[in-house]
């Protein structure tokens, strides 16, 4: 119709045109961090950390328990450290024996301790510090192979036998404790043993009146008293 702009078809193509188009223009490659996955990239953050945790804890320790060492105080509760008599003498020379270079401890510590005022010692505390990595197995060893042979025998020259060994709470220092009735002919004496990674220790009563429950619970202070953690 005259007067009328006269539509000129559009020099972009539309419809299935376009469609087909856009497939024939070259796309850019994606770049690699486009084509991995969300959740593959996720995996290996994770493997990554999980591979440096462990190195720095095996270069640092981290995580390891606190490594402690025995350092006997001059008192302990209402008990004081008294002077060195024959037995402590013994003790001590007997443990010292057997700091070789194979030893599973590398230093020992042995004393009497008794109430204030008094001469006399009723307690035998020896302490041990070293590598003991199952403290189950080194109670073993500290009730049969030591205070089953050489130490348990009588004045007379007697032996002794361990009877009624049981398991106690360790306490916040954790590991084991045990305590047991060393029993001979004439008398009798009460034996608690605690060990964890890095310590052993024992204390012995003297007088052979405390019972077992009882001297685990000493056996619970005088721990907390003597062992103390090792610093960098």
């Amino acid at each position: 119709m005259a007067g009328m702009e006269t539509e000129q078809p559009s020099e972009r193509p539309t419809g299935l045109q376009a469609i087909w188009a856009n497939t024939l223009e070259p796309v850019a490659p994606l770049p690699w961090y486009r084509r991995v996955s969300r959740k593959a990239v996720l995996i290996g953050v994770v493997v990554v950390g999980l591979l440096t945790a462990l190195t720095v804890a095996a270069v640092t320790g981290a995580g390891a328990p606190p490594a402690h060492r025995i350092a006997l105080a001059d008192r302990i509760g209402d008990q004081e450290r008294k002077p060195d008599d024959q037995l402590v003498t013994t003790e001590r020379g007997r443990l010292q024996k057997n700091l070789t270079a194979l030893s599973r401890f590398r230093d020992v510590s042995v004393a009497g301790y008794g109430p204030a005022g008094s001469s006399r010692s009723t307690l035998l505390v020896d302490g041990m510090t070293g590598s003991f990595p199952d403290a189950r197995t080194e109670l073993d060893r500290e009730f049969g192979a030591v205070w089953g042979s050489d130490v348990s025998s009588d004045s007379d020259g007697s032996s002794e036998s361990i009877r009624g060994r049981q398991d106690y709470p360790a306490g916040p220092l954790g590991g084991a404790l045990d305590c047991a009735v060393l029993g001979g002919p004439t008398d009798s004496r009460t034996l608690c043993i605690w060990a964890d990674g890095t310590t052993v220790g024992a204390v012995i009563d003297r007088t052979g009146s405390i019972r077992p429950d009882d001297l685990a619970k000493r056996a619970l202070e005088v721990r907390a008293a003597v062992e103390v953690e090792v610093k960098d």
